[in-house]
């Protein structure tokens, strides 16, 4: 919880705002992705819903489009890696170029389907990319912050070896 308020608190901090509004990586996402490829299904669905939850509740977003998109970006990183060695580098930012695909396509087929706003594809595709190329970027130093900050023993359980002996 204190890496997605973290997140969440860099994320909207006004500082950034002074910046540019061009640039922008979704921590958030960043630390859904950790969490999806270094813990067990339950615990990234629900870090994944809440993270997104919180992250509609200061944005000026549809409430529970973030949670949604989360959620499902969450199943598809963890249930796509269940069989792949997520200590690699390369895995780490595959998974997390996935991830930012997964997290825009839900978003934009909610918004789509439901008509909430009109989008144009020029904006879209920049965005993406921009978002696309930041993360991969920034997803490796993410983990190696997290996988620091979290227990240094800990195997996400579909992962651990079971010995068969006591």
């Amino acid at each position: 919880m204190v890496a997605i308020l973290i997140a969440l608190l860099a994320q909207t901090s006004p500082l950034l705002f002074t910046v540019g509004s061009g640039l922008r990586v979704d921590l958030t996402l960043l630390v859904v992705v950790y969490f999806s490829l270094f813990w067990g299904v339950e615990r990234a669905l629900v870090l994944g819903f809440l993270t997104g939850l919180c992250h509609d509740a200061l944005s000026s977003e549809v409430l529970g489009l973030s949670a949604l998109s989360k959620s499902l970006t969450a199943f598809v990183v963890h249930t796509l890696s269940r069989n792949v060695q997520v200590q690699s580098l390369i895995a780490q930012v595959l998974f997390t170029a996935l991830a930012v695909a997964v997290d825009t396509l839900a978003r934009l087929v909610v918004l789509v389907v439901f008509q909430l706003r009109t989008l144009a594809l020029p904006v879209v595709l920049s965005t993406f990319v921009q978002q696309l190329l930041l993360s991969v970027l920034l997803a490796p130093c993410v983990c190696y912050v997290l996988h620091m900050a979290v227990r240094p023993g800990h195997v996400r359980q579909d992962k651990r070896q079971s010995h068969g002996t006591l």
